[in-house]
This record gives C-alpha cells, structure tokens and sequence, in this order.
C-alpha cells in the first residue's frame, strides 16, 4: 500500500527545490546588470511560486504538511547557491557566468522532477501536475541555453 508520508517526502523534496529556485533567480538578478534578463530571471521565480503553491495544494490534500520555510532548501541546493555566489564573486558577474549558474540550477531542478515522476508511488494526478511543471522547467533550461548560445 502507498503510504501517503512518501508522496509527501518526495513533494515536499520538490518544493525545497522551487525554493532554492527562486533564491537561485533571485541572486541571479543581483548579480546580473541585464535588464532583459532581469525581467525573464524575475517571470522564473514568480513561476516556481506557483509550482510551490501547487505542490503544497497536493500535500495538503492527501493530509500531509507542506514545508512552509520559504528559505527551505535541501543539501544540493545549497551547493548550488554556493557555486553561484562563487563564481560570481570570481569572474565579476558577468552575463555568461550568471547564465552558466542558473543553467546548471535549472539541470538541477530537471533531474529532481525526472527522479520523482519516475516513482510509481506517486498517483497519476499528481505525475500529471508534475510533467507539466517540469514541461515549463524544460523551456526555461532551453531558453537559457539558447541566451548562452550553446545549441
């Protein structure tokens, strides 16, 4: 029998990312002196908002208890900050770096959503909501690649 405890787990696992995706865009923004990409940096966190909001309307329904730290985040996302703030403070913020960062920040969040729609735990309207948010992660990865210029 599906126990709800792991629905819960791998959501909440996700929401952490979302955090640590807006923190990510956030940061980027800082760090980037790029009005165009300020404004499509700003869309991705009010994006992962969403996807927060939706991920805890799913916990909530099956009577588990969403993280509600905003600053929320898991080991790995924790990393990745780091290596943002690193390499921006090293090569000075450029356009490139801070493209590169999130790049590698938005692999990060692909790979956490291919591993939890790939748990045959999770129920089908929940995979369903899952496959869509990590749909628009995947355009996201695309159009910030397409800004580096790797094809």
């Amino acid at each position: 029998m599906i126990k709800n405890e792991e629905i819960v787990e791998d959501l909440n696992d996700l929401v952490k990312i979302n955090n640590d995706r807006i923190q990510g865009y956030e940061k980027a923004i800082e760090d980037n002196k790029d009005a165009q990409l300020d404004d499509l940096f700003r869309h991705y966190v009010v994006q992962s908002q969403n996807f927060r909001s939706q991920l805890a309307d799913h916990i909530v329904r099956i009577d588990g208890t969403a993280v509600t730290d905003a600053t929320s985040t898991d080991v790995s996302s924790k990393i990745h900050r780091a290596w943002i703030d690193i390499k921006a403070a090293v090569t000075g913020k450029d356009r490139d770096t801070v493209l590169s960062s999130v790049e590698f920040g938005e692999n990060a969040a692909l790979e956490a959503y291919k591993d939890a729609i790939e748990k045959d735990h999770l129920p089908a309207y929940i995979k369903e909501d899952l496959m869509k948010q990590m749909s628009q992660l995947e355009d996201a990865y695309e159009k910030v690649k397409a800004l580096r210029g790797d094809k």
